[in-house]
């Protein structure tokens, strides 16, 4: 029988490692942006921040507050998202510039998963 031993020190540095490496995975977005780059629109409505969304503001999803961020694409900023509405609740994707997303009046949700959750309730309701 093989048993395998690790002193203290190793195991400690192999911890340590391990946690520092989780800690970046999960602070770590696809843009280059982290958790401490997220500002929040002082507004307490998420709902009314999440529609009438401020470029100055990190975008945040509607259905899960996740913080959704804009891929760069030849120097532009673009936000790939799926969006909805009370009046209309089913999912329809879009990509847009800051300047066209903050005149774009919808519920803002990062994937269609997200969006999905809000239409199915939406559609309960009716």
């Amino acid at each position: 029988m093989n048993v395998f031993t690790l002193n203290s020190n190793c195991m400690k540095s192999i911890s340590c490692f391990f946690l520092t490496s989780l800690f970046f995975s999960l602070f770590s977005c696809s843009n280059g942006k982290t958790i401490a780059n997220l500002k929040r629109d002082p507004d307490t409505r998420k709902d009314f921040a999440n529609v009438y969304w401020k470029s100055e503001y990190t975008l945040f999803d509607k259905a899960t507050d996740e913080p959704i961020f804009p891929k760069k694409e030849n120097g532009v900023l673009v936000y790939e998202i799926y969006y909805s509405s009370n009046e209309n609740p089913n999912p329809f994707y879009g990509e847009f510039t800051e300047d066209e997303l903050e005149r774009h009046l919808f519920y803002k949700f990062k994937n269609k998963e997200n969006c999905m959750l809000f239409c199915n309730r939406k559609n309960k309701q009716e």
